[in-house]
């Protein structure tokens, strides 16, 4: 069984983000964050990148006031209590930049997150064993797409948290760095065997 497994937030009700691309987002090229390199000095990223929550809704499922440690959006939001929580579990490739992001319902801006940026792109993907689609003319790497994803031990070379180069949406955490959050009370977030997902 892997050692590694997608990194995601959990089904549970929450609040989500408006726009992927957020507020400023358009002003700060999305592919930088999916590089898994430091964004470069030329690049001006409005401090703080601001973002605004979707209204609340009684009709959604998904819906609901809890504010997740983990939001999903061009660049991955991360609270604050979450970066120390990975630092501490041994993870030390995160770019960071403040955010701010208002809720549309009670004009709040939640200043608590961080915009991260992952460090690190490792082709881990075992091509020869997972369910993968290669798109013509180009090697498979950044998106290919996985109905199973099996990663190669050796290729990932111990990392601990790190963006899948064959599919650089995917993000990879080892299982102790899963443990170690979960240890730590993170449970909004989802973990999930790499082998049953789609990416």
């Amino acid at each position: 069984m892997s050692t590694y497994y997608l990194f995601d937030r959990n089904s549970d009700p929450g609040r989500w983000i408006q726009s992927s691309r957020g507020d400023d987002m358009p002003k700060v090229k999305w592919y930088h964050w999916r590089k898994g390199a430091f964004v470069p000095k030329s690049e001006v990223i409005p401090s703080p990148i601001r973002f605004t929550l979707k209204p609340q809704s009684p009709w959604a499922s998904d819906h609901g006031p809890h504010m997740p440690s983990y939001l999903e959006a061009s660049a991955p939001l991360f609270r604050d209590d979450l970066i120390a929580a990975l630092q501490s579990c041994g993870v030390d490739n995160l770019e960071t930049y403040p955010v701010a992001i208002t809720d549309p319902d009670n004009d709040q801006v939640h200043t608590n997150y961080q915009a991260v940026n992952i460090l690190g792109l490792v082709a881990a993907a075992d091509m020869e064993k997972s369910n993968a689609t290669v798109h013509p003319n180009g090697p498979p790497l950044i998106d290919v797409d996985f109905d199973g994803l099996e990663i190669d031990e050796d290729k990932a070379k111990g990392n601990a948290f790190f963006r899948l180069a064959e599919s650089t949406n995917a993000i990879i955490v080892h299982e102790r760095v899963k443990e170690c959050l979960l240890a730590k009370g993170f449970t909004d977030l989802a973990f999930y065997e790499t082998g049953k997902v789609a990416l």
